[in-house]
């Protein structure tokens, strides 16, 4: 499958344009709004490089669109892609508003195209097993799930491309935007389920821009927690599932790379440490875009969890929690 590429932050430079190239795709055309940044990244891949969007949908050779451009451009961004009839593998968070996510999926679907976000911990083999489990029921039913992904970071305001992360209105979010949304799909995932009551404690409280947030979803039967900071010096980035019939816990698994350990009921562990979470993402799109089954999160996984985010900063904000309906 051939690509186009808009946005050239580091997490497409480094991770997921190497990673369409090794899942066997093509990158045809590459956007920036600094052409200089486009002609010198698209050179690896012998694609064309563009600073003009409207030309790089007319005279760009691609059928899938990978969008990494700041959060607050994905939805004019995403939509334009669509109404161009390309697929498209959107970055997460999908969009900033319930509405504007509603409307991607409604006009993927009207048009026939695949609509996907990049939620790469579907893809992490720990995960992978984990599900299973779940699934078959060894763990019995599963009472408890907690996720963590932290760190002690702070975003770079003396870098002009990545200002944004720090205006409320562009990124919709500090630390939940970050890694917390990639816990919350994971947990949504593991259980085939979405939640159906919401509520949130977050730092700095009824600010947009979190430090720390703690959300707290209910499902049939089922409480999990995620938690997401950038004020976390030394944090144990675990999954832990507790059913009726065990505990696991995958120790320091939310990571942009594979390496973890997953301690088991009966006490033995198990170790990861290979695997291409974004190169089997790719791969997933174009199965999905194919027609074929896929595990990737789809517009309507992105949406549940646009929804979930906003749900739990109006939890903080108003201090109560939230009902969704999100089947």
């Amino acid at each position: 499958m051939r690509f186009g590429i808009i946005g050239l932050g580091n997490h497409a430079i480094n991770r997921v344009m190497p990673a369409i190239v090794t899942s066997g795709n093509q990158i045809a055309a590459v956007y920036s709004r600094n052409l200089e940044k486009a002609r010198k990244e698209s050179i690896p891949y012998g694609s064309e490089p563009f600073d003009d969007l409207d030309a790089f949908f007319e005279k760009g050779d691609f059928e899938s669109v990978y969008i990494a451009s700041p959060n607050f451009l994905h939805y004019s961004q995403a939509m334009k892609s669509l109404e161009s009839g390309k697929n498209v593998l959107l970055e997460k968070q999908m969009t900033l508003r319930n509405e504007d996510a509603a409307d991607l999926v409604s006009t993927a679907e009207r048009r026939g195209l695949a609509l996907a976000v990049g939620f790469h911990m579907r893809f992490h083999p720990a995960v992978a097993e984990v599900r299973k489990m779940v699934r078959s029921q060894e763990l019995g039913k599963i009472t408890y799930i907690r996720g963590v992904w932290a760190g002690l970071s702070q975003p770079s305001s003396g870098n002009p491309e990545r200002q944004w992360w720090s205006e409320e209105d562009k990124v919709g979010g500090g630390s939940v935007m970050g890694t917390g949304v990639h816990v919350i799909d994971t947990i949504n995932h593991i259980l085939d389920s979405r939640p159906e009551r919401v509520s949130a404690l977050r730092f700095p409280h009824g600010r947009v821009i979190d430090t720390t947030e703690c959300i707290t979803m209910e499902y049939p039967g089922t409480v999990a927690i995620a938690l997401s900071s950038r004020s976390l010096g030394s944090p144990r980035n675990d999954l832990e599932i507790s059913g009726s019939r065990g505990t696991i816990i995958v120790h320091d698994m939310f990571s942009t790379s594979v390496k973890a350990r997953m301690e088991l009921p009966d006490g033995s562990v198990k170790g990861f440490d290979t695997g291409n979470m974004y190169a089997e993402e790719v791969r997933a799109f174009v199965d999905l875009a194919d027609g074929k089954e896929s595990i990737i999160a789809t517009g309507r996984d992105g949406e549940a969890v646009v929804r979930i985010v906003n749900a739990a900063f109006l939890s903080d904000v108003e201090e109560r929690s939230y009902r969704l309906d999100l089947h």
